[in-house]
């Protein structure tokens, strides 16, 4: 097993070697080579590394713009590792969860994308673990920010209350970052708002003085 893992880590960080050196595709050659030789392992240290390894080849594929493929990556990521219970591969299915929402919204399907944060968000909501908080926090983030853009303010700024209430009290920086995150993006989304607001009430009154002059 120890041997084993050495090599695991070898081809995990040789893939991520060549994606330094914008050789994508032999990255992606190396991450399929570590998953296909440990895929049916029952070491955690190796189910570690091929959860990683997909993670990554999603990512990667989405550099390539090749969402698809990286949607398709996460997916089998999160059926394959959906039930485990060891911190570090429940943080990589949130991981892929994560990054399969950004890319959903970077194709414009933002029904999609706001469900797969809203899935994130409820399978680990109560999770303990700083890594899993944060991913919680940055989903939270994500999904105001698309139903801001959706023209759903009022929806947005609860979700950002949401976050601000949960996790106002952290001492963590990375949550408290995603606190001053939510504090700004909902202060933007008021601001559109009320803009929007004023350009209504602008309109009414201008057709009602057309009315009068008539």
């Amino acid at each position: 097993p120890a041997l084993r893992e050495q090599v695991a880590g070898a081809l995990f960080n040789k893939s991520i070697t060549l994606g330094q050196l914008d050789r994508a595709e032999e990255a992606i050659a190396v991450y399929d080579a570590l998953i296909a030789r440990f895929e049916d392992t029952s070491e955690l240290a190796l189910r570690e590394h091929v959860a990683k390894a997909l993670v990554n080849k999603g990512f990667t594929l989405g550099q390539l713009n090749r969402s698809g493929e990286a949607i398709v990556v996460y997916d089998a990521l999160i059926a394959r590792f959906a039930d485990a219970s060891e911190p570090a591969l429940r943080e990589q299915v949130a991981k892929a969860l994560f990054n399969k929402g950004i890319t959903l919204g970077q194709l414009n399907r933002s029904g999609e994308e706001i469900t797969v944060y809203d899935a994130l968000i409820a399978r680990f909501e109560d999770a303990s673990e700083l890594a899993l908080r944060e991913q919680v926090a940055g989903a939270l983030n994500n999904k105001g920010i698309t139903l801001g853009q959706l023209n759903r303010p009022e929806e947005a700024i609860g979700v950002f209350d949401a976050l601000i209430a949960r996790f106002e009290d952290a001492g963590e920086l990375a949550l408290r970052d995603q606190v001053a995150k939510a504090l700004h993006n909902k202060g933007i989304t008021l601001g559109r708002s009320n803009a929007r607001e004023g350009r209504s009430r602008s309109t009414r009154g201008s057709r009602e003085n057309s009315d009068k002059a008539r």
